[in-house]
């Protein structure tokens, strides 16, 4: 296996192509650690990128759903070392990219100081075999210590970006985002909706009128049907996100591991092909 940064390398290896890519969302450990590695290797084949939240008492980005698998897998005994060795593990049977959804006070323990926790906890995600990470509630204003030990690490700092993200903002972004993008497509927590908003087609629109190919965007938030996801895709992104919409799959079937496992499959092969039909 190459060192290199697998998110840059996808992005490397389609450039100038009008691919659409796929990211399904899994929390680590939910329903547990056992099961977590099941199914993320069960759907690894239909994703382009896989994210993964590492769980957190208090997940300000994240509606009702997301919030319970995090309870899940607390009460199955997952922790940040847990996660990351769960992470490790499944790095074993992938190439595809992996990218981590986490906050901020979750980087900066274990050291002597914000700096050195931040070295070591990033040392520790690229061990893992960890490419991107999304830290929910690290704004650009104060992203400075954590872009240096990103880049010592060789690790790309995934920025949220919204429809509220003023131009200034976006600049600010764009001059040191790696890797992509991750425009929420409304405003508010993570959740799944029935319909793609308006809103969120002329942000689409806004966000890569101001972005000019520079890197690319995946829009999440409220995304659950292959008809969002087509959609999502034919305003312009590049990229799909799913986080809700699989957590609740994970909900519905606790009482049969198999069937949840199947279900799964189901869903993101569907997901993944309604967006190869505009490729």
């Amino acid at each position: 296996m190459t060192n290199r940064n697998k998110i840059i390398e996808v992005f490397e290896k389609h450039k100038n192509t009008d691919i659409k890519y796929f990211m399904p969302f899994l929390v680590a450990g939910d329903p547990d650690i056992k099961q977590f590695k099941r199914l993320a290797l069960a759907i690894e084949p239909h994703c382009d990128i896989l994210e993964i939240g590492i769980p957190f008492s208090d997940p300000i980005a994240d509606g009702p759903t997301i919030q319970e698998a995090n309870t899940r897998a607390f009460a199955a005994g997952i922790n940040t070392k847990r996660a990351l060795e769960a992470i490790a593990e499944i790095r074993i049977n992938t190439e595809k990219p992996i990218v981590v959804l986490t906050y901020y006070n979750i980087l900066i323990q274990g050291g002597t100081s914000i700096e050195d926790s931040l070295d070591k906890t990033f040392k520790n995600l690229k061990k893992s075999g960890v490419d991107g990470i999304v830290i929910g509630d690290l704004p650009i204003e104060e992203a400075d210590l954590t872009l240096k030990a990103c880049e010592k690490h060789d690790i790309c700092l995934i920025f949220l970006i919204a429809p509220s993200t003023t131009p200034e903002r976006m600049m600010n972004i764009l001059k040191v985002a790696r890797g992509f993008v991750y425009l929420i497509s409304v405003m508010g927590v993570t959740g799944a909706r029935d319909t793609v908003a308006e809103i969120t087609k002329n942000t689409i629109k806004r966000i890569l009128y101001m972005t000019d190919n520079i890197i690319p965007v995946f829009v999440g938030f409220g995304i659950s049907k292959p008809e969002h996801a087509r959609a999502i895709a034919d305003a312009g992104a590049d990229g799909i996100i799913i986080g809700s919409a699989i957590v609740n799959i994970v909900k519905e079937n606790l009482e049969d591991l198999d069937k949840m496992v199947a279900k799964m499959v189901e869903f993101t092969s569907n997901i993944k092909n309604a967006v190869k039909e505009l490729n």
